[in-house]
This record gives structure tokens, sequence and C-alpha cells, in this order.
């Protein structure tokens, strides 16, 4: 027998692989049987849902933009001012890792600023703030 042959026990004649698909085609199939299937794919989908309930995702609240060049934020100085492309009476965007969730106003509690969601974004508006 050739050494390369992957098997060099194996009798690769005729008669060799008529005999093992003899012995394939006599082995007996046996029926495979699956369990009942019940709320433990949910159970483990709200079990994992709750590894994720304690991390930190950065929320943003996007008053309005502006497009400068780089030579205009090089002279920003203490005191300048951008105008942003948004009016004081339009909402402003919350965003949860960048992507737009809801739209709201800015409200003052005490001495600091908050948001009052007035609008929960669907699909496709998330998908038009995209572009």
């Amino acid at each position: 027998m050739a050494e390369n042959q992957p098997f060099p026990d194996a009798d690769w004649n005729a008669a060799g692989i008529a005999r093992a698909g003899a012995d394939l085609a006599a082995t007996a199939a046996q029926a495979v049987s699956f369990g009942q299937l019940g709320a433990g794919a949910q159970g483990e989908a709200k079990r994992n849902l709750d590894l994720l309930l304690d991390i930190d995702i950065p929320i943003s609240v996007e008053v309005g933009r502006a497009q400068m060049t780089l030579d205009e934020v090089l002279r920003l100085v203490p005191g300048s001012v951008i105008a942003l492309d948004k009016k004081a009476e339009e909402p402003v965007d919350l965003r949860v890792n960048g992507k737009l969730v809801a739209r709201g106003e800015i409200v003052q509690l005490d001495d600091a600023y908050g948001l009052r969601i007035t609008q929960i974004v669907d699909r496709a508006g998330r998908i038009d703030s995209l572009r």
C-alpha cells in the first residue's frame, strides 16, 4: 500500500467499498425524539435581559446642531455664540447610544435642567434621523 493514503489500513478496492456500503445500509436508524417546547426559551431570554439591565449606556440630549469649518472652531473664545439649526420652541432630541429614541422639551428642576419627553420616536422616525 502507498504511504500517502489517509487510511492505510482501509481496503479501497471495489469489493472493500461495496462491503462498507453494505455495512452502512445495515446500520439501524433510530428516531430522534425532542422534548416539549415550553416557556423555557422565554424564561431564558428574560434572564439574559436581566444581565443587561445594570449596564450603563450613554444618553444625551441634543439641543441643536451647527456646521463649522476648522478655522471657525479655532477662533472660538469664551463668550462666542454658535447659531444652532433649531428654533427655541422646537423639541430637542433624546439619543441613547447615539440613536434618536425620543423628543421632548427642556424643563428646569430646582437648579438643574431636565427633559420632559413628549414623543417616543417610532422605527421610521429613527431611520429618518440617520439621514
